[in-house]
């Protein structure tokens, strides 16, 4: 008898588990929605991704007639040159 009060317990303690994480998915989903609704009302001017270059990016690197070294495809593969 023991035993089947202990599988009761754990059953009534994973029902109420399940419940409140029912309950944080709506308030998660709920949130986002309000986030959602907000940037279609008020969208930001920084819209999409950003690029950050560093100042001692090799991408501003440049040779002696101060031309770009890299450029187009060969930024891909861009190893910091020596000054």
């Amino acid at each position: 008898m023991g035993y089947e009060m202990d599988m009761e317990e754990y059953h009534d303690d994973k029902q109420i588990q399940k419940k409140e994480l029912e309950k944080l998915k709506k308030e998660i989903l709920d949130e986002a929605k309000k986030v959602v609704e907000d940037y279609v009302d008020n969208p930001s001017e920084i819209s999409g991704s950003t690029i950050g270059i560093h100042q001692n990016s090799p991408y501003l690197d440049s040779d002696k007639d101060g031309e770009p070294l890299f450029s187009g495809s060969r930024w891909t593969k861009v190893i910091r040159s020596k000054i």
